[in-house]
């Protein structure tokens, strides 16, 4: 029965119960996800194991020379945390944001490997404040002639659809659409788009 109990025991503890060490003093940092426990090391100095969110291993692990120097390190690893959260909130906000697209509007997506795609895509209608449906456009030769062999310019030939009605969600942050797993389309600025093929 012991050995049952502490089986159990063992299962419900959280893998970052493994790294800190017995009769340390926790510290969060209420402004974000910032963890530091403090204890002494086996050599009497100060310590300090550092964590954030549900991270199970820590992000540093020091002794320190006193412990005006841990609180100097433990004040860094909560500003630290505080700016990523800081950064990462407006990150969110920014793809919150409205679109500002618009019926009519041209998306254009640049993709290959080997060689530079481009497809043109129209939006046909505004779904709410984040979703826009889009329609792919033929392309028209915007070529003056001296271009390099295997390269060209292109221009979207509006309202010429040859593909389906697609419904997608705008980032607000970029401006653009994520067609598929290999394309992205941006809002075309007007000008016309490289291509390159592949001999």
């Amino acid at each position: 029965m012991p050995t049952s109990r502490r089986t159990l025991n063992d299962a419900l503890r959280s893998p970052r119960d493994f790294y800190i060490p017995k009769g340390s003093v926790k510290i969060a940092d209420k402004a974000s996800d910032g963890i530091v426990y403090i204890f002494t090391s086996h050599k009497g100095r100060p310590a300090a194991m550092a964590f954030h969110g549900k991270a199970a291993k820590p992000d540093w692990h020091h002794s320190f020379a006193s412990t005006d120097a841990r609180e100097r390190k433990i004040r860094e690893h909560f500003e630290g945390r505080r700016r990523w959260s800081e950064w990462k909130q407006e990150r969110r906000d920014e793809r919150k944001k409205p679109h500002g697209f618009e019926t009519g509007h041209i998306l254009y997506a640049s993709w290959g490997y080997d060689q530079t795609n481009i497809n043109f895509y129209q939006v046909t209608a505004i779904i709410g404040a984040h979703m826009v449906e889009v329609r792919e456009v033929r392309q028209i030769s915007a070529d003056k002639g001296d271009e390099p062999w295997m390269t060209g310019k292109v221009v979207p030939h509006l309202d010429a659809f040859i593909g389906q009605p697609l419904r997608r969600r705008v980032n607000g942050r970029s401006k653009s659409v994520r067609i598929d797993n290999v394309r992205t389309a941006f809002l075309w600025d007007g000008r016309p788009i490289n291509w390159t093929g592949y001999a």
